[in-house]
């Protein structure tokens, strides 16, 4: 498999992360439910993304 930084450096924060919550799905879903509530303000609403299905 051909290297590719960025990717690596992905996997491994993520798999950092995981690590974190002791790779429990469940407590791993709840951190990133609170970040999406913590960030909503900065997510698409759907309505804003209209202009992409056309």
């Amino acid at each position: 498999m051909k290297k590719d930084p960025p990717i690596d450096e992905i996997r491994k924060i993520r798999h950092e992360i995981s690590e974190k919550y002791g790779h429990d799905t469940k407590a791993l879903l709840d951190h990133y439910k609170k970040l999406e509530s913590n960030y909503s303000s900065r997510l698409l609403r759907e309505s804003r993304t209209e202009y992409a299905s056309k």
